[in-house]
């Protein structure tokens, strides 16, 4: 799903429910997280006030819908990533593409991951979040133990390097949004940064 797409105008309820989720990710994309109510949501779609409640829970169960459409995105980033990558580029190449995907998927939608981890603002019980939120897991955790299997740090605990590989290109790319990064390393690219990261955990 793009979430710069202008939704569609059909009066079928699944794909009304759809154009409710397009709308909050214009939303979000233009005026940030706050912006993001119900009330806001149902005007952007056209739609009667009332409509958002017969297909979301509350504001955070459609949040969390909203979130774990920038999981798919993610995931299907990294996917994309991996292959591009030429055949026996290596184990670390893949890692080091998927971290790159991650940081330009980021940084294309600086509100849509600023919300994908704001915990307190999603519903915890929304199916898609969790299935979607685990599937991007478990893909960063088909990396690192493919990349295992080839020699790297073969005796560490796979979920705990996939967690610690997420937490370092996931703060690069906040850093890198709000333009610390920049600041403290001006003449440093994303590739520099994203090849810099990966190599503190060899």
């Amino acid at each position: 799903m793009n979430a710069t797409a202008a939704p569609t105008r059909d009066k079928d309820p699944e794909t009304l429910r759809d154009r409710l989720i397009e709308a909050a990710l214009e939303i979000l994309a233009e005026d940030g997280i706050e912006a993001l109510t119900l009330r806001l949501v149902a005007r952007r779609a056209g739609v009667s006030h009332g409509a958002p409640a017969r297909h979301f829970r509350s504001l955070s169960d459609l949040r969390a819908e909203v979130a774990a459409v920038g999981y798919r995105l993610l995931s299907e980033a990294i996917e994309k990533s991996d292959a591009q990558i030429v055949s026996g580029a290596g184990s670390l190449a893949r890692l080091g593409a998927a971290g790159r995907a991650y940081l330009d998927c980021a940084l294309a939608n600086p509100g849509l991951f600023a919300l994908m981890f704001r915990a307190g603002d999603l519903d915890s019980e929304n199916t898609s979040l969790s299935r979607d939120s685990g599937a991007a897991f478990r893909g960063l955790l088909q990396h690192v133990r493919v990349a295992q299997s080839a020699g790297w740090k073969s005796g560490d605990d796979s979920r705990l390097l996939a967690g610690a590989l997420w937490a370092s290109v996931h703060g690069l790319a906040t850093l890198w949004i709000h333009g610390a990064y920049q600041d403290a390393n001006p003449d440093a690219s994303l590739d520099d940064a994203i090849a810099t990261t990966l190599q503190l955990g060899r």
